[in-house]
């Protein structure tokens, strides 16, 4: 049974459910499958039901995942300066706040090094390591001449000791977050630092539908996580101007044990899971009554995918999805690209 990070409680109750067959992964796959998710009765963490076996990780990262495997950039944001990529716009946030003096650097979940390069062309008198499990992202990597290794962290390994530790969009996916961070901690020289970035529901996010999404905090629940697990945090950001959605948390070991008040957010996730529960429906009714014999999406990112696993849209006739993330004439979930 889960235990939650927050709260160290066992009281689960249903949350979500899927109906449609198909489930959603971060990486914007499509796959069969149900999705349930459950919520901590006394915290409002929302987590998966059922927790990944060690063999289902490794095939998960290691071979399925496409995330950060593509040989590009992993998207851009379209800004009133024009596009930026990601990996500039988590750079700009996070270079701020490294440590005035180190030098290791260790990136887990690195993907195939967009983000790492970048601190490698700027700090190239320092030790950077990547890990990632992915095959495919590893290669990649080194092909760009980052050192990069291919590992499953999950926290009950050795992790290469370094100052500065980084995790983008990583701790979400872990099973056992306290059992990472110690992991963590243990791997961090005294002055050092670690760098959390991760999703947080205060602003309504969707990934609570994404399959391998472990744990869905608020961010007052991920600061009570940190705190409980001997960091100090010194810096977080919940209010990026163009990296909505995410949070920014940068932590040091702690000198003292630090007793957390348990605190309740129930409310703030399940206002979200009505929020996108009430668009399926919608869209769900508008499909119904209007019958239509072929439809056109603009735009196939995640919201798209999003729809197209959890309504009735995955079952339509379409035809063809205007957008400029893939070349004309491939295709994105079958449908072809214009």
């Amino acid at each position: 049974m889960r235990v939650c990070p927050v709260t160290s409680s066992k009281n689960w109750q249903p949350f979500y459910s899927s109906v449609s067959g198909r489930i959603m992964t971060g990486d914007q796959r499509i796959v069969k499958g149900k999705l349930n998710k459950v919520l901590c009765i006394d915290s409002g963490v929302v987590a998966n039901k059922i927790a990944f076996t060690r063999e289902e990780l490794e095939l998960l990262y290691g071979k399925e995942y496409e995330l950060n495997t593509l040989d590009k950039e992993e998207h851009f944001f379209y800004t009133s300066n024009g596009f930026v990529a990601r990996s500039q716009i988590f750079f700009e946030w996070i270079a701020p706040y490294l440590p005035e003096r180190f030098d290791t650097f260790l990136e887990i979940g690195c993907g195939e090094g967009n983000l790492l390069k970048r601190f490698a062309d700027k700090y190239s008198d320092k030790n950077l390591l990547g890990l990632d499990g992915s095959h495919k992202a590893s290669q990649l990597a080194n092909l760009k001449g980052l050192n990069v290794r291919q590992c499953v962290i999950t926290g009950d390994e050795a992790v290469p000791k370094a100052d500065v530790i980084m995790l983008i969009n990583v701790i979400e996916h872990i099973e056992d977050i306290a059992l990472m961070i110690a992991s963590l901690k243990n791997a961090l020289s005294d002055n050092g630092r670690i760098i959390f970035c991760l999703p947080i529901q205060d602003y309504g996010g969707y990934d609570i539908f994404f399959a391998e999404h472990v744990w869905h905090f608020t961010a007052d629940h991920f600061e009570v996580v940190l705190k409980k697990n001997g960091l100090k945090i010194l810096h977080s950001d919940i209010n990026h101007p163009i990296n909505h959605g995410i949070g920014l948390f940068v932590c040091e070991k702690s000198i003292i044990n630090v007793v957390v008040p348990e605190t309740s957010h129930a409310n703030i996730i399940s206002k979200n899971l009505e929020f996108w529960e009430t668009s399926f429906n919608d869209l769900d009714n508008f499909l119904f009554l209007n019958k239509f014999e072929k439809i056109a999406i603009f735009g196939a990112g995640e919201v798209a995918t999003l729809f197209l696993t959890f309504t009735s849209l995955g079952d339509s006739n379409i035809v063809a999805c205007i957008d400029d993330t893939k070349i004309p004439g491939e295709k994105k979930h079958g449908i072809p690209i214009y």
